[in-house]
């Protein structure tokens, strides 16, 4: 039977090969996936969600799928339009996102955490016997064997932009996913930044939909 991380990477797979943006190399970004990283097999946190291997993967697919949905809803929506003649009213359907920028923001703002952690062995009491075991948890590797650029945010605009072209709004988007939760985008005032780029209020709100709503325990 297929494990849920081989199952996951192929589904992340495939909504990479679907994007269809203009002088994106899809080859060497996969290569640098399965070649070069652990995103696949990464956590996406150490305890506060989907802590498990894996589970960077599928908190990326869960953040789209929540993105997904909330852009049909919020991103394509009525305009009233009032016909001076006749002075009667028009229902016109504008539809402003755009499904690449859907996948790439959600599919990877958190690409930064891709070879951020690696596991070791804890000395943890059991309740019941009183003896100390060996439990396998994660932990954050040493500066000297990751990658630093910035913040989370900061250094996954940074990797993403080298692997995809951006646009502004998206690269905005990833830098400020965590809102008022982060730290810069707080001194930023990030209701400004909300005000003017929707898209990252979406990304937003999709992951904190995936981090508390699917991926609860």
């Amino acid at each position: 039977m297929e494990s849920y991380i081989e199952k996951n990477k192929e589904t992340f797979i495939q909504l990479i090969n679907s994007i269809e943006r203009q002088d994106f190399n899809k080859e060497r970004l996969i290569k640098w996936l399965e070649e070069k990283s652990d995103f696949f097999t990464a956590p996406a946190s150490i305890k506060y969600h989907s802590n498990y291997e894996g589970g960077l993967c599928a908190h990326s697919l869960n953040t789209y799928y929540s993105l997904s949905s909330l852009a049909q809803s919020f991103l394509t929506h009525v305009e009233i339009i009032k016909d001076v003649d006749t002075e009667e009213e028009k229902e016109l359907l504008v539809s402003d996102y755009d499904e690449d920028s859907i996948k790439i923001i959600a599919l990877f703002h958190d690409i930064s955490k891709a070879n951020f952690y690696e596991k070791y062995l804890r000395n943890v009491k059991n309740e019941e016997t009183g003896k100390w075991e060996q439990v396998e948890e994660y932990r954050t590797k040493s500066a000297d064997d990751r990658f630093i650029y910035g913040n989370h945010e900061q250094t996954s605009a940074y990797m993403l932009r080298n692997l995809i072209p951006l646009t502004l709004e998206e690269e905005i988007a990833i830098l400020h996913h965590m809102g008022g939760m982060g730290y810069d985008s707080t001194q930023l005032d990030i209701s400004v930044i909300f005000a003017k780029y929707p898209l990252a209020v979406l990304l937003h709100t999709a992951d904190l939909l995936a981090t508390y709503v699917l991926e609860k325990k």
